[in-house]
């Protein structure tokens, strides 16, 4: 009994740890810049309250880490693998505050050397990371289909060939793909005076969205997009998307091909809006 006492304590942090990430990717912000500092600091709390474990430390950092390990490999490095650094960084923490009351200034000295690294990840790695994974490039034939537009306008795609096309697959529920629009609107606005540039941003059908909620989405913001509906899930499933999850980006060329491909968004993608302007511009 005792010897499951002394493992349950630090898993249980692990999990309570694991549900306020989560909480907060959830609720305040979903940019890794920030949740590389956040969960450090989380994680080396959890090692601090843990230090009188009579446990391995490396075992107890272990059991408080797992849940997290187990949560970030499923939801986030499925799409994200170059972030694989995370968890490296995270169990460091938790095995600093561990030892701190030990050896407190050591411990100091490497939070510092570790908040060093960290910055460096934040500003010069993670920005790029993000992109390179959610990010690629294609040269695939567009197929066929009819875009139903929310004014009840039905546009074949086949009409807008000679056109770079921008096709945003959204949904009202997503956080991410509110953030996205937010520089997607930008985006657009780049191009507001070049007809040879086509926006469109498609409501997916998944997630108990329907034609309702997204026009009232549209009439509490002021974005200028063409605005459609996919019903069923059509031309989502025919680009065979429905593995990717929402948002979905996709830039054709005037040939019809499709060129670019990106999928989800974080804010930490700092350099999104310009490499979009970029890639459209390369198309004309």
């Amino acid at each position: 009994m005792k010897n499951l006492k002394k493992i349950l304590r630090p898993f249980v942090t692990g999990i309570i740890v694991t549900l306020i990430i989560a909480l907060i990717m959830l609720k305040v912000t979903i940019d890794f810049q920030n949740l590389l500092f956040i969960g450090s600091a989380l994680f080396f709390i959890a090692g601090f309250l843990n230090s009188k474990t009579t446990l391995n430390y490396v075992l107890a950092a272990t059991l408080i880490s797992f849940t997290y390990i187990l949560f970030f490999t499923i939801l986030v490095l499925e799409q994200l693998p170059g972030l694989y650094y995370f968890l490296i960084i995270y169990f460091i923490a938790c095995v600093l505050g561990l030892y701190y009351k030990i050896y407190k200034l050591k411990i100091i000295v490497s939070v510092l050397v570790l908040l060093s690294i960290m910055s460096f990840l934040a500003i010069k790695v993670i920005p790029v990371d993000i992109e390179d994974n959610l990010t690629q490039t294609k040269f695939e034939a567009l197929p066929s289909f009819k875009i139903t537009e929310l004014s009840g306008d039905v546009v074949d795609i086949e009409e807008l060939k000679d056109k770079v096309i921008v096709l945003d697959f959204f949904g009202t529920w997503c956080a991410p793909c509110v953030k996205e629009l937010v520089e997607l609107d930008k985006i657009q606005k780049e191009f507001k005076d070049n007809d040879d540039v086509v926006f469109y941003v498609i409501n997916a059908n998944i997630g108990g969205d329907t034609p309702e909620k997204f026009e009232a989405f549209i009439d509490k913001h002021n974005y200028n997009f063409r605005f459609a509906y996919d019903y069923d899930s059509e031309i989502y499933k025919l680009l065979k998307l429905q593995q990717l999850g929402l948002p979905v980006l996709l830039i054709i060329d005037k040939e019809q091909n499709i060129r670019l491909q990106h999928v989800g968004y974080n804010t930490a993608e700092t350099n999104f809006t310009k490499n979009l302007i970029n890639t459209i511009k390369s198309f004309m």
